[in-house]
């Protein structure tokens, strides 16, 4: 009965220095994370609009299509191949 008490003990023990680590870990990268935030500044452009942004959006735009295009095409071959085997 005594070695089992010791045992809980034991294990309880490392549980609440764990805890407290991952506490103490935990608190630095917040501590960190917050001295980062307040020397970093960061430069946004809120041009809407701009050439760039439309360039991108429409290159981004005409590959999604022809994405579509060639899938649509491989499945209208597989439902094509597929009726002509039943």
């Amino acid at each position: 009965m005594l070695n089992s008490k010791k045992a809980q003990v034991g294990e309880t023990v490392t549980w609440i220095v764990a805890t407290i680590v991952l506490i103490a870990i935990l608190l630095i990268f917040i501590f960190a994370s917050s001295i980062l935030a307040k020397s970093k500044s960061l430069k946004v452009n809120l041009k809407a609009n701009s050439e760039e942004d439309v360039s991108w959006i429409d290159s981004k735009t005409q590959m999604a299509y022809s994405l579509n295009n060639a899938n649509r095409n491989k499945i209208v071959t597989w439902i094509s191949q597929k009726e002509d085997l039943g």
